[in-house]
């Protein structure tokens, strides 16, 4: 299968020197996901199926009652609750004239079970799970294919956890022997580079609060908490593929 090249906004991305440029583009990724289904794209029969038969995640769905898009949301929640009312009447008219314990504790069970597969689905997750599918490709070609590049990487701050690993395991797609190797071992000496400096600046912010420090510079550590914990766990993360068999991350 062809992948369509994001160089563009890989290389905006790089240049940009955020502790992972990944996770900036994620982030934008989740804006444009959110924006979509809060547009007129709505009232598209398409996307109303799309959007009933599958939602959002939990994340997604508060960032959308969040948006202040009231027009459009009540217009997605409205079917949404049709599509609901369907899977789930039946299980709460059983539940609600069920009188035995053995039966009650079955009935529960099921309806906790289809409760569970209802929300297993994110319009918003898939689509982001699709970009970042691409960005790491891109990044693994480029690594390949252009000096320019491959140079720019070897001086960045690397990735955060998550995207280290998603990008390791997308290029095995798009490399191979000598190029698959040297890829993994630069980004994972990227990373272990980044995790001995975030810690050395949250160290310092630690002590910049002691009394006797507190004249002194902070050397660029004033956000070093937040670096540390988003190095860890990433920004912009895909909670839920609709599909997660087919989901190539």
């Amino acid at each position: 299968m062809k992948i369509v090249l994001e160089t563009i906004p890989v290389w905006d991305g790089l240049k940009k020197n955020d502790e992972c440029f990944l996770c900036t583009l994620m982030k934008e990724a989740e804006k444009d996901a959110l924006s979509y289904y809060l547009s007129s794209a709505i009232m598209t029969p398409e996307v109303r199926v799309e959007t009933n038969t599958y939602g959002f995640c939990k994340n997604h769905f508060r960032m959308m009652a969040e948006a202040n898009k009231p027009q459009v949301l009540s217009l997605i929640m409205d079917t949404y609750y049709d599509e609901n009312n369907r899977l789930f009447y039946p299980d709460l008219d059983r539940l609600s004239q069920c009188r035995k314990p053995g039966a009650m504790k079955k009935l529960v069970d099921a309806f906790e079970r289809d409760v569970r597969e209802r929300e297993k689905g994110c319009l918003v997750c898939t689509r982001m799970n699709d970009r970042l599918y691409r960005y790491c490709y891109t990044v693994a070609s480029l690594f390949k294919e252009d000096p320019d590049f491959k140079k720019a990487l070897t001086l960045s701050k690397g990735f955060c956890v998550d995207h280290t690993i998603a990008l390791s395991r997308i290029a095995k797609d798009a490399l191979s022997g000598d190029d698959l190797v040297g890829f993994c071992n630069l980004i994972f000496s990227l990373l272990r580079k980044s995790i001995e400096r975030v810690q050395k600046d949250d160290l310092w912010m630690t002590q910049k609060y002691k009394s006797e420090n507190k004249d002194k510079p902070w050397n660029g550590c004033e956000d070093a908490q937040k670096r540390a914990v988003y190095k860890l766990i990433g920004e912009g993360e895909v909670y839920d593929p609709i599909d997660n068999k087919k989901s190539r991350i």
